[in-house]
């Protein structure tokens, strides 16, 4: 029965004793309550501070019924274990998400700003490359033609070259059958104008001898006549 009566002595001492947190941490304040701070781990102590829901403070030792707590604007002191919570309150959480909430609304609103911005300039980009790929294409179809008729010519231009070469040796001979044309034509005015002077010499001669043929014939004609003419006094 002492034994017994030891254990539970022990057992109501060690549920007094204070144990040291291995490493201080934030807790809070329940939802929905307003506890005390109070200087000891009792009710009959000194009430430091009232704490609202959501109030932040640091553990700085643990205990069954009691925590020593350090406030924000640093006052030390106990506050009953069962009203604190190593997470924030529902309200608070709620008020943080709401903050976090009309942040996000706030960028989703940005961002859709920035996204029609966006938009509007890649709508801008895509037109300014639709022109500029519609005057590439008809540049293109341009140069295409250009060279295309580039080829022509240089075709056309080549047999032009090809027939000017061609003809370029035909003058070559013909202007040497034309020097030896000229030669023959000068041998052969040479020969005409002799043939001429030969010509003119013999119809020259035919003239002298006709005229003396011509002459003989009345000459004789006029003795015949004269001769007759004496016969015909005789008689």
């Amino acid at each position: 029965m002492q034994y017994f009566s030891i254990i539970f002595a022990l057992i109501i001492i060690t549920s007094n004793v204070i144990v040291p947190s291995a490493e201080a941490d934030t807790r809070y304040v329940g939802d929905q309550l307003v506890i005390t701070l109070r200087l000891g781990k009792s009710t009959n102590h000194k009430i430091l501070k009232t704490l609202k829901t959501g109030t932040p403070m640091e553990v700085l030792e643990e205990g069954q019924s009691y925590l020593k707590v350090r406030t924000s604007d640093g006052i030390e002191g106990y506050v009953l274990r069962q009203y604190i919570s190593s997470n924030p309150p529902k309200t608070q959480r709620i008020d943080e998400l709401k903050i976090e909430n009309s942040g996000l609304q706030k960028k989703i609103s940005e961002l859709q700003k920035t996204k029609i911005s966006l938009e509007k300039q890649l709508n801008g980009i895509q037109e300014k490359y639709a022109r500029e790929f519609s005057d590439l294409t008809t540049k293109s179809a341009d140069y295409e033609q250009n060279l295309e008729q580039s080829l022509n010519n240089e075709r056309i231009i080549t047999e032009k070259y090809n027939t000017l070469m061609a003809q370029a040796e035909n003058v070559i001979k013909i202007a040497q059958e034309r020097d030896q044309l000229l030669q023959k034509n000068k041998k052969l005015a040479a020969g005409i104008k002799e043939l001429r002077n030969e010509n003119e010499k013999i119809s020259d001669s035919r003239m002298i001898k006709w005229f003396l043929a011509g002459g003989g014939v009345f000459f004789f004609g006029w003795i015949i006549g004269k001769i007759s003419r004496k016969k015909r006094s005789r008689l």
